[in-house]
C-alpha cells in the first residue's frame, strides 16, 4: 500500500465528487421526510469547512493540504479532524507538522491490516501553545514510532500504544503569539 502522487486535477475532481455526494444526501434525507438528519447533516459539512478556514487562519496551510488530500492520497485510511483554535500565529510550524504528519502516516501505512477499518484522528488545538493530538486504530502494540530527535520545534509525548490504538501528542515548545 504506497500512497500516490495527486495533480490538482484529481484534487479538484474529488472535491467536485465530494460535494455532488453530500448534496445528494442531503435531497434523500430531505425527500424521506428527515428534516433533522438533513440538518445535521448541513452543520456537519458545514463544521468541516469552518475547520479548513480554521487552519488557514492560524497559517498552518501546507498541513491543511495534507489533511485535505489525506483521502485521496491515503484510500485505505478514514481521517477525522478535529479544531479548537483560541490562537493564531502557528504559521512557523506549519512546515514540521506536515512532515511528523506524513512520515508518521508513511511509516504505518505498509502495516495496515485490510481486515481492520483504519482511522487516523487528529486533533489540532491553539490555545495557549499549538498541540497536536494523533491517534491510530489498530493493532499497535509491536510498533514504536516516536522519535523526537532533531525536531527543534515539538515535543512529542506517547499517550498509548496498546492493541486498539496508538496515540501520541506533539507540543509547540514555544508559546502562540
Amino acid at each position: 500500500m504506497n500512497p500516490k502522487n495527486i495533480s490538482i486535477n484529481e484534487v479538484l475532481r474529488h472535491s467536485m465528487h465530494d460535494y455532488l455526494n453530500n448534496m445528494h444526501l442531503i435531497q434523500m434525507n430531505l425527500d424521506m421526510g428527515r428534516q433533522e438528519e438533513a440538518k445535521q447533516l448541513i452543520r456537519m459539512y458545514s463544521q468541516k469547512c469552518a475547520q479548513f478556514f480554521d487552519l488557514n487562519n492560524i497559517g498552518l496551510l501546507k498541513t491543511n493540504e495534507w489533511l485535505q488530500t489525506f483521502p485521496i492520497t491515503y484510500g485505505h485510511m478514514t481521517l477525522e479532524v478535529q479544531t479548537t483554535i483560541e490562537k493564531y500565529g502557528a504559521k512557523k510550524y506549519d512546515t514540521a507538522l506536515n512532515g511528523i504528519l506524513d512520515q508518521f502516516v508513511q511509516s504505518i501505512y505498509p502495516r495496515l491490516q485490510g481486515y481492520q477499518e483504519q482511522i487516523l484522528k487528529v486533533h489540532i488545538s491553539s490555545t495557549e501553545l499549538l498541540e497536536i493530538l494523533i491517534e491510530v486504530q489498530g493493532d499497535w502494540t509491536p510498533y514504536s514510532w516516536i522519535d523526537d530527535s532533531g525536531n527543534e520545534l515539538f515535543n512529542m509525548e506517547r499517550l498509548s500504544n496498546r492493541e486498539g490504538n496508538l496515540q501520541f501528542k506533539l507540543v509547540a515548545k514555544e508559546r502562540l503569539e
